[in-house]
């Protein structure tokens, strides 16, 4: 008796191409880039307590939304710097947006950061940054560690941007830019900073680091969607010539 596989294995095939398939161009619809809070672009304690954090710029167009939802993560410790601190509370970041845009919070859940503050100044740094999301309380220049995050510990918060008809792609692209060349600028405080002989508090500017990666474009997508489709086509063509 001769038993045949090549056709459940090609409709196996062409359901996980389509899956794929569908989560790649969903992912078309959401454009991201990070910028890395480091003393090497700019801190209030000389060479910088060592206190560092990473912040995830994800655009999501939702129906008619342009949404940006901010990923703040606490890096500190986890890579020798020269301030040398091995933990920290992170408890506030300010950023710019796109001249004409406006921000507002679309969601907070799950998050201490509560609080949403417009033209936030952080005492020492580049002052007047357009929006800035903290603990439920000033954080910038005062306040206490409470409800921040510390190594290794990360959130989300939601805003919705208005005052442009930029796609996702476009602001992701326009905002990267931006903080490419200056126009844009994001910082964050840092407060119950340990291990580091600089100081207990610091206050660090964010840059794009030179070795990030870029994310896929939707014309690379669409390549690799393309590319997915001739593969099961040529597995369908397979298996239609073993049942022959």
């Amino acid at each position: 008796m001769k038993t045949n596989f090549a056709q459940p294995l090609t409709a196996c095939i062409a359901t996980a191409g389509l899956a794929i398939a569908s989560s790649l161009l969903t992912a078309t619809q959401a454009q991201a880039f990070a910028l890395s809070v480091d003393p090497q672009y700019g801190t209030t304690n000389g060479i910088g307590t060592g206190a560092t954090a990473t912040l995830d710029f994800n655009f999501v167009q939702s129906g008619a939304d342009l949404l940006l939802n901010l990923g703040i993560t606490n890096t500190t410790g986890t890579q020798a710097t020269a301030g040398g601190a091995t933990n920290s509370s992170l408890v506030a970041v300010a950023f710019d947006v796109l001249s004409g845009v406006s921000a507002s919070v679309k969601s907070t859940a799950g998050s201490t950061f509560t609080k949403f503050w417009q033209n936030v100044d952080i005492s020492g740094l580049s002052n007047g940054f357009d929006y800035g999301i903290s603990t439920p309380r000033n954080s910038f220049n005062g306040g206490n560690a409470n409800g921040g995050l510390y190594k290794n510990q990360s959130t989300l918060v939601s805003f919705l941007l208005t005052g442009s008809s930029l796609s996702a792609a476009q602001a992701e692209n326009a905002f990267l830019t931006g903080f490419q060349n200056g126009t844009l600028k994001a910082g964050v405080r840092f407060q119950q900073v340990a291990g580091s002989s600089v100081g207990t508090s610091d206050k660090v500017m964010a840059g794009v680091a030179a070795d990030a990666e870029p994310v896929p474009e939707p014309t690379t997508i669409a390549g690799m969607v393309m590319g997915l489709g001739s593969l099961v086509a040529a597995r369908r063509k397979q298996a239609k010539k073993a049942l022959a």
